[in-house]
């Protein structure tokens, strides 16, 4: 209804300002944008957590919202990949995660080996997103905390630490100079045109710092003054002077310091924009005298208003109804007679009309282990019960900290932040705030992290295809690199259960197995036959998911430097430990044992026993190194290892220090795949060699062993000649898999390992009743409740409960969700235990 009504809107404007014969252009203009927006349609994603802060052993829980433009669920996408990445930059675990009218939900396990303390990024995206770069990718920061960690921060910090965040933020900051930005409205700075200057400063964490200052021009010679918000940000107004130049002096709590403004344009084009009661008020200046221009209003992909602009115009005013655009970022473009972008200005809405969410509950003050009973209703924003589904998380505010009036949530993600580039600070303020300086700071916001999003000249290259499910999709080629038709592929695997599949290619020699269960750690192998059944010399080339690469962003501020956060999160940990205390003390777990003795690789097949060596990689010590190749980690990690020529020859080799080397994967030896009689040259064994160790990365592989010197006579015994005087040095490597050395430089055969959706964890909480409700086990958790998809009825209802945990003290109860018709909603509320 609401993109139907916008093109009826669109139809009046655009006939009541053709009277400059210009209705052609705009047609074109507006037939432009939406073919393109329908050959890319937008995807949003939100993912909303129960918490930001853990420690192992802990579980990270969280539901992905998916939605298009107008905020319904997408029906572009149904595969949303999540990952967690490290502060190198290195990704830890994967999820890929099927949807269902856009919604999903799953956990990460963090445990010590993973995760150790630190800063983590949780990003999550889809396929189709990828055609876009990173702009629609969702990305949250997460905290991992150890007792370790924290007492470290407190010792190393005992007589200096902070006191609050700003104390913090100034301390960690106060030598790196803050960096200072002037950004003229719209991009252009014309001469002699009244316009809006924003400007901000950040200091070198990224957080914005306040600022005072007054611009002169070039004779010294004062021209205005001008004051940021708290957050660094504002914007003054000038007419600037041609030839002129203009420096602003700066005082901050960081020093003083001088910023040259942009120069003016002595011609140009410009739009201005201003906020009415009703209406939005946008001024359009241009000194180009034989350019015709077009302005063009959107938003949510749908074009709202067209209006032509003769060549020359100088100060032509267009009002707009706001009731004409829907809640969020719009933007307004001023294009040439050929359609190129000169200038584009975003800015924001807000009518109140999100889901009004109510929480009750026949108290609001409960006493340890109660059961608490919630009732949550959904309306509409005129009153009326809706349908959706909603996640909810309860936690203890004396463990996790959450600030219900500036975090962000669903409503300020999706209607502000995926439209803005850059950190946005206390994103949750501009929705709860009712201020006179509210509508100020969201323009200096809009002004200075406005998306540049210009309409495209051409349609860009779509390479990464929108994906409705999980699928395996490849080609085969005979020795000619032909695609080859009609050949039988078969597919086949263990995930829960075995699995086998079979297809045909078709005339591209192109295949596809889809409709896959939920895959957990699956694996499987693909093998080609002809169009006679026999294995022939095919070849199998599968389209294997890579990740985007991931853009490290470090911060200068530490992890511990908040004191204000940390005495929540000493508080945190200092309970966790209290509870593990507990169950050791009382033989409800036991407590982890080292044994020191022979170090193993669980399934190795070496054949001299357990342990049994010269040299040992586990998994733990090839976990740093997940992304590495396995020739990387023989290089960096077994002494002695080596590439070079056979004595008395030119033939390429692998040794260890003067032993040629011979690998066995998962007990199977490499060499039995390698065909002496096609071999061509001094490099071709090496190449084929290289080919695997370069195939398998550090994070594929459970443990590396050396049998060198005495160990490796067994090894000689099965798989070289015993009798022969050559002394081979083997190398063993254990996969996770425990596949062996398949991959896809093996003929008619391929190796390919799917991301897993993970498994289907369910929250648990302790049910209390009369004969448990006494237990002397402690229960301090700190995520209280989560559930990832608490519906509502027709009638907007929805029934829930939890148990209480024994501390007392305030629960913040946090619940947001969608109705996925195009309506989003957050409610907040606080609990009391007694």
């Amino acid at each position: 209804m609401l993109k139907k009504s916008l093109h009826l809107i669109f139809a009046s404007i655009v006939l009541h300002t053709s009277v400059l014969c210009q209705q052609p252009l705009n047609l074109k203009a507006i037939a432009r944008y939406d073919s393109l927006n329908k050959a890319m349609p937008a995807e949003k994603l939100y993912v909303h957590f129960d918490k930001h802060t853990y420690a192992a052993p802990d579980t990270i829980w969280f539901k992905a919202y998916l939605m298009d433009g107008f905020n319904h669920n997408s029906t572009v996408s149904g595969l949303i990949y999540t990952e967690m990445i490290n502060s190198s930059g290195q990704i830890v675990q994967t999820r890929t995660l099927p949807t269902t009218l856009g919604l999903t939900w799953g956990t990460f396990e963090v445990n010590e080996e993973l995760y150790p303390s630190g800063t983590y990024t949780f990003r999550a995206y889809t396929n189709w997103m990828r055609n876009f770069g990173e702009r629609y990718f969702f990305q949250q920061e997460l905290k991992i905390l150890s007792p370790e960690l924290l007492a470290s921060a407190t010792t190393n910090n005992k007589d200096t630490q902070p006191r609050t965040l700003q104390q913090a933020i100034f301390k960690s900051t106060k030598k790196d100079a803050p960096d200072f930005q002037f950004l003229p409205e719209s991009g252009a700075w014309i001469s002699g045109a009244y316009q809006k200057m924003a400007f901000k400063a950040v200091a070198s964490h990224g957080k914005g710092i306040p600022l005072t200052g007054t611009i002169y021009d070039s004779k010294q010679v004062k021209v205005c003054d001008f004051k940021s918000n708290d957050k660094g940000m504002g914007f003054f107004s000038l007419t600037p002077a041609d030839g002129e130049t203009y420096t602003a002096k700066i005082n901050t709590a960081f020093g003083e310091f001088t910023k040259s403004l942009p120069k003016s344009q002595a011609t140009g084009t410009a739009i201005g924009v201003k906020m009415q009661a009703d209406s939005v008020v946008f001024t359009v200046m241009s000194t180009l005298p034989a350019t015709p221009l077009i302005l063009l209003g959107n938003a949510r992909g749908t074009v709202i208003f067209s209006a032509a602009i003769s060549p020359g115009t100088s100060g032509r005013i267009i009002k707009i109804a706001k009731s004409n655009f829907p809640s969020g970022v719009a933007q307004v473009l001023l294009m040439d007679d050929r359609f190129q972008v000169r200038n584009e200005r975003n800015f924001f809405l807000n009518f109140q009309d999100a889901l009004q969410l109510e929480l009750s509950s026949p108290s609001v003050q409960y006493v340890k282990r109660d059961r608490i009973p919630l009732q949550l209703m959904a309306n509409d924003s005129e009153g009326n019960p809706i349908s959706g589904s909603f996640s909810v998380a309860i936690t203890a505010d004396d463990q996790v900290r959450k600030d219900t009036l500036n975090d962000a949530h669903i409503l300020s993600y999706l209607l502000l932040g995926a439209e803005l580039k850059g950190e946005i600070e206390d994103p949750g303020s501009y929705f709860s705030r009712k201020d006179a300086q509210l509508q100020n700071d969201i323009d200096a916001l809009l002004l200075t992290q406005g998306w540049v999003g210009h309409l495209q000249q051409n349609m860009p290259d779509l390479k990464f295809k929108a994906e409705k499910d999980f699928a395996i999709t490849g080609k085969v080629t005979n020795l000619l690199n032909k695609p080859v038709s009609d050949a039988k592929i078969i597919l086949l695997g263990k995930n829960k259960s075995f699995l086998m599949r079979d297809t045909l290619t078709n005339a591209q020699g192109e295949f596809i197995f889809d409709q896959f269960p939920l895959l957990d750690s699956a694996s499987f192998v693909i093998q080609a036959l002809n169009a006679k059944g026999k294995k022939g010399t095919l070849g199998i080339t599968v389209n294997e998911f890579t990740h985007p690469p991931f853009y490290l962003q470090k911060s200068n501020l530490p992890l511990n430097e908040s004191a204000e956060k940390d005495s929540v999160d000493h508080h945190y940990i200092s309970l966790k430990a209290e509870a593990d205390r507990f169950a050791i003390n009382h033989g409800i777990t036991l407590k982890e044992v080292k044994i020191t003795g022979k170090r193993a690789v669980p399934g190795s097949k070496n054949l001299n026993g357990q342990g049994n060596s010269s040299q040992l990689l586990t998994e733990k010590d090839l976990l740093p190194l997940a992304k590495r190749t396995l020739y990387e980690v023989l290089q960096d990690k077994i002494k002695g290892f080596r590439e070079g020529p056979r004595k008395k020859s030119y033939v390429m080799d692998f040794f260890i220090n003067s032993d040629r080397a011979k690998f066995i994967i998962d007990g199977i030896e490499l060499d039995f795949f390698y065909d002496e009689s096609i071999s061509r040259g001094n490099t071709d064994y090496y190449n084929f060699v290289k080919s695997y160790l370069t195939y398998f990365n550090a994070e594929d592989i459970r443990g590396i062993e050396t049998m060198e010197m005495g160990l490796s006579f067994r090894y000689k015994a099965r798989y070289g000649n015993p009798l022969s005087d050559e002394l081979i040095s083997y190398i063993e490597v254990t996969t996770k898999t425990g596949s062996g050395p398949l991959l896809k430089k093996s003929a008619n055969l391929y190796l390919i390992r799917p991301l897993n959706y993970g498994n289907a964890r369910v929250f648990y909480e302790p049910k209390y009743n009369s004969t448990n409700r006494s237990s002397i086990r402690p229960d301090y958790r700190s995520t209280i409740y989560w559930n990832p998809n608490v519906m509502t009825d027709e009638k907007g209802l929805a029934n829930f409960s939890f148990f209480s945990a024994d501390r007392k003290g305030t629960y913040t109860i946090w619940v947001e969700g969608a109705d996925m018709q195009g309506k989003i909603g957050i409610k907040t509320m606080k609990m009391e235990i007694k």
